[in-house]
């Protein structure tokens, strides 16, 4: 798969601000290079599956220069680059790209392959979970099946999770807004922590708050970590004071 990557998601209706959430902080990660370590096997993966449906089709080794960088929006521009999205069966070869990138990642665990967590990544995330202050989210560009493969794996409790990901559509910006619209209507502060330059975009352009993690954004934001031991550290930049211009939009949703 592709560790940094379907249905458009509509516009969301406006609601009265949610007193509940009114001053919370809504928390989400990234998976992929935040949350665990896949890279070292994951791209190889998904290029064997897309190439064990498709053919020997091919496939940009810098997965940034593809418009939507998700595991949905690089299959379907392959697909089109390579005049297979206008037949009859692009649908179905879709579905069999995802399912046979599920069952190499799954063997690969079968295997004793490993999916580490990102130091301090597993005890951050229950320890925000387990906080009034804070609702916690998951926004990957990755399928769903492989992000629960991988977070299980690496041991973080799902149970209870708010997990968006590439099955919900193609634009990370879409995941992103569709995981906080699950979290709750609205929220005083929204933040984002991911480890690529692409993450960095889309949280620009959504106008959250964003904290960078790993070595691809240092020097590249202004929030970073190394990794999420020193969770102090990454408390106080989830609490950053916001610049006085800062607008409540009248649905309540910060834009930080």
């Amino acid at each position: 798969m592709v560790s940094k990557r379907g249905v458009i998601l509509v516009a969301p209706t406006l609601h009265p601000i949610n007193s509940m959430n009114a001053t919370k902080t809504a928390a989400i990660f990234d998976i992929d290079g935040t949350l665990v370590e896949s890279s070292d096997f994951e791209d190889e993966l998904y290029v064997s599956a897309v190439r064990a449906v498709l053919g020997e089709v091919p496939i940009r080794e810098d997965w940034s220069t593809y418009r939507h960088v998700t595991d949905t929006g690089i299959l379907r521009q392959i697909m089109e680059e390579n005049h297979i999205s206008e037949e009859a069966r692009g649908e179905e070869r879709r579905r069999g790209v995802r399912s046979k990138f599920g069952a190499l990642v799954r063997q690969h665990f079968l295997d004793g392959g490993a999916c580490r967590p990102i130091e301090g990544a597993v005890d951050l995330l229950q320890n925000l979970r387990n906080d009034d202050r804070y609702e916690v989210g998951i926004a990957t560009g990755g399928w769903s099946h492989t992000a629960r493969m991988k977070l299980e794996h690496a041991g973080f409790d799902l149970q209870h999770v708010v997990l968006a990901s590439s099955d919900d559509s193609d634009e990370r910006t879409a995941i992103m807004q569709k995981c906080l619209h699950a979290l709750g209507n609205s929220f005083q502060r929204i933040v984002y922590a991911g480890d690529a330059e692409w993450d960095v975009r889309a949280t620009r352009e959504l106008g959250w708050h964003f904290i960078g993690v790993g070595p691809r954004l240092k020097g590249k934001c202004e929030h970073w970590v190394e990794d999420l031991s020193n969770h102090e550290t990454f408390m106080k930049m989830l609490h950053v004071r916001l610049p006085g211009n800062v607008r409540l939009p009248t649905n309540g949703v910060a834009h930080c």
